[in-house]
């Protein structure tokens, strides 16, 4: 297996990517677009990252546009975008989680592009968010805004149709490595990549205690 600290070669041109695009996804504080941006650098390649699309467009942050003008002015946005993107080959796209909610949306995207969902474990995602803007973070009413978007963002984790790269242990330059090779060689290391949400990890049964354990023994000395 390939080191993923290993030194990579020489990006290919344009016409030897894949046609298809590679999409990230993922809820807030995964790091997509920061991932998005270095794949870019690497490859040479185009990068649309709908949030900051959406911002550049309306002047404002997400969070400000749907506290002005609600969800379904957000959705709108997301959706004419995700058509945008529908038309772009060989090239990096950034979605949030929630916009993938709508059938539209991941079918326009699906049909032209390798969709990946970002995901690390919660408290990483934070301790992620804390970093990036430590005085944010410590703002009460944007952290209250961030945990209700990771909220809102957090179930495209369940869906069963997308394939994770669960990233809680990983470097940046690990990330893109795996990114980078899966979108040109369809290499998905399953150490590394899972389809669809992690397995439920179901609790250990409890031992029978107590009245129970009293009842069997009583049960037994009238048997004998």
């Amino acid at each position: 297996m390939t080191s993923l600290n290993s030194d990579e070669a020489a990006a290919p041109s344009w016409l030897e990517l894949p046609s298809k695009n590679l999409v990230l996804t993922g809820f807030l504080g995964v790091g997509k677009s920061t991932i998005a941006r270095q794949i870019r650098r690497r490859l040479n390649v185009e990068l649309l990252d709908i949030d900051e699309e959406i911002e550049l467009r309306e002047l404002m942050s997400i969070a400000k546009l749907r506290e002005l003008y609600g969800d379904s002015r957000l959705r709108k946005l997301e959706y004419e975008i995700c058509r945008q993107a529908s038309l772009m080959r060989r090239s990096v796209i950034v979605v949030p989680g929630a916009a993938l909610s709508d059938s539209r949306n991941y079918r326009a995207l699906s049909d032209i592009g390798m969709i990946v969902c970002v995901t690390c474990e919660l408290g990483e995602a934070l301790r992620r968010l804390h970093l990036k803007s430590e005085q944010q973070f410590r703002d009460e009413s944007i952290r209250r805004r961030m945990m209700s978007r990771i909220r809102r963002e957090y179930g495209i984790i369940n869906d069963t149709r997308i394939l994770q790269l669960d990233t809680t242990h990983l470097t940046i330059d690990e990330e893109v490595h795996l990114l980078t090779d899966y979108w040109l060689n369809q290499n998905a290391p399953t150490e590394h990549f899972r389809q669809g949400p992690p397995e439920r990890i179901k609790p250990p049964q409890k031992a029978t205690v107590g009245l129970s354990v009293r009842r069997v023994e009583v049960l037994r000395d009238d048997q004998n």
